[in-house]
């Protein structure tokens, strides 16, 4: 059985070239911090003749860099691109520093202040805010001259402070969304489970039941017939009564024949409804998948799956849910195919996405190709990873992670208790 759930829909061009509020805004707040710089600076007789286009040139590098640090498609290396791309745009700041005589460029220190929560601890980032508004100080009192620049250095210290309290907040009110998101997807997902564990019960407690009442009873009565069988061969009858007693012979095995199918009848119908007493995960996968809107998922889920232990459904839910998340949030990927298999008592679930998963977000290996395989050799997990790791432990079950030309593979294995 496949399960598709609904397309996600092609954003319209304006919509795709879209940035966020705070893109707009630094991006016109870097229009006029350089703008309104170079209109001053052109025909200023002090300074060199070099000044304005050196000017121009480190203005219009920090906005490329800026561009290039809040780009929303990760990189190959990412964590080391973005690293170099911050330590580049304080490069350039401060040589803006050194090349415009007026000190509200330092707004562009307050802009790059921004990102540093993205990076580094808050904390850190508090600690060290000092420093960058020291090197303000130092350029302008010295270089150029200027008096009181430790007031102006002061006001654009409480400038980065606001900054970063800003992001910092943002940053963790986001966190706490998306935990309260996963935990409603959780919760609708166990509630699914909930169910269909309930109605696994009570179809066992039907079977039981059936099994115990007329099983027991069709073997009893079976029984008496085989016995009354043999004490009607045993009696003596004369020559009137044979024909009688072979009537009531025939209608006694009659009956036998008739018991023995039905208990038949009912330990295939006991088996039957326990094999339909599974639980199936395509509904909780469903319910899932309708809480990620930006994401497409397939499900392909086979007739043949047994999954009976309600534990073991709950852990292949929450792994398949953390590859969600992983997918969505790590990789950025827009489609997702969750294939099932069972081979003898294993189940094997294989979740296959067409996300960019970098180095910087959940794995860091080295790698060697084989046949169109990147295979990992050495992988650093990170939380979602190693989480998936330790719940299939407590099942007994393992999990491998591919990256491959389509995306991330993977791969759930999980032992199944099947019947006789």
């Amino acid at each position: 059985m496949t399960i598709t759930t609904a397309p996600v829909q092609k954003k319209p061009l304006w919509q795709r070239l879209s940035i966020s509020i705070e893109s707009a805004s630094a991006l016109l707040t870097w229009a006029l911090v350089s703008g309104s710089a170079l209109y001053f600076m052109y025909g200023m007789e002090k300074l060199s003749g070099s000044a304005f286009p050196i000017a121009a040139a480190l203005f219009l590098t920090y906005i490329v860099l800026w561009l290039g640090l809040i780009r929303e498609r990760p990189y190959k290396n990412d964590g080391r691109v973005r690293a170099s791309f911050l330590f580049l745009l304080f490069s350039t700041v401060v040589g803006i520093y050194f090349v415009v005589p007026f000190v509200y460029t330092a707004i562009f220190m307050v802009i790059w202040s921004a990102a540093l929560p993205y990076f580094i601890s808050a904390r850190l980032a508090f600690m060290l805010s000092p420093l960058w508004s020291a090197v303000l100080w130092a350029v302008y009192g010295y270089h150029w001259g200027f008096s009181g620049m430790i007031v102006s250095a002061l006001l654009f210290w409480t400038f980065n402070l606001f900054a970063l309290v800003m992001v910092t907040t943002t940053i963790k009110e986001k966190n706490t969304r998306e935990t309260v998101e996963t935990i409603n997807r959780e919760l609708v997902s166990t509630q699914h489970l909930l169910s269909q564990a309930a109605e696994q019960a009570e179809r066992v407690r039907i079977a039981r039941n059936i099994h115990d009442l007329l099983g027991h009873h069709l073997t009893a009565l079976t029984i008496n017939l085989q016995v009354a069988g043999r004490q009607l061969d045993q009696l003596d009858t004369n020559k009137e009564q044979a024909k009688q007693k072979q009537t009531i012979k025939d209608s006694i095995e009659q009956c036998h024949s008739l018991s023995k199918l039905l208990l038949s009848d009912v330990r295939e119908a006991v088996s039957d409804i326990r094999d339909k007493s599974s639980i199936r995960l395509e509904s909780a996968i469903k319910a899932i998948s309708d809480r990620l809107p930006s994401i497409d998922i397939t499900v392909d889920y086979p007739d043949n799956i047994s999954i009976e232990d309600v534990t073991l459904a709950d852990v292949l839910i929450k792994c398949i849910q953390e590859s969600f998340t992983n997918s969505l949030k790590h990789g950025k990927a827009s489609e997702v195919k969750v294939s099932f298999s069972q081979h003898s008592n294993h189940v094997q679930v294989a979740i296959q996405d067409n996300g960019n998963h970098t180095q910087n977000n959940q794995l860091k290996a080295n790698k060697h190709v084989r046949d169109g395989l990147q295979k990992d050799i050495e992988i650093q997990r990170g939380n979602g990873l190693t989480g998936i790791e330790e719940r299939l432990a407590l099942v007994d079950g393992k999990a491998e992670f591919q990256r491959n030309e389509k995306g991330f593979l993977t791969m759930l294995s999980v032992p199944v208790m099947l019947h006789d």
